[in-house]
């Protein structure tokens, strides 16, 4: 999910809202609802937000430095909820990361069956 379709796919997979099995979760430019980001009376994260999400699905964040509609900082929010996710904080990218999703498909490629299951999905790029 990318922006606000971001939020709104986590939040929806947060309440159960999806039950077969997902091989991850990719968010781009995610703004953080909640203490620290945006508020809004019509959407909201349930707490404590990684118990909610499936278990063992491996969790990415990618947000740009350069992001002038979300602010940088909503990416460590979500960081602090969900501290086995794989942080991308990408430098000198924009909110739509100059168009430019080589390092999501990247990230795709190491679910990918045929990539084998020997991949770590906890560690942080900075």
């Amino acid at each position: 999910g990318h922006s606000v379709g971001a939020t709104i796919l986590i939040a929806f997979l947060a309440k159960g809202g999806f039950e077969r099995r997902l091989g991850g979760i990719f968010l781009i430019a995610a703004p953080f609802v909640g203490d620290g980001g945006w508020t809004s009376d019509d959407l909201e994260l349930p707490r404590p937000l990684a118990a909610k999400l499936p278990a063992a699905t491996p969790i990415f964040l990618y947000h740009g430095s350069e992001d002038e509609t979300v602010p940088f900082e909503h990416v460590d929010l979500y960081a602090k909820e969900l501290p086995h996710a794989v942080v991308r904080r990408l430098m000198g990218r924009d909110h739509q990361l100059d168009d430019d999703l080589s390092v999501v498909a990247a990230d795709i490629r190491t679910l990918a069956p045929a990539a084998g299951s020997g991949a770590s999905h906890s560690s942080r790029d900075g």
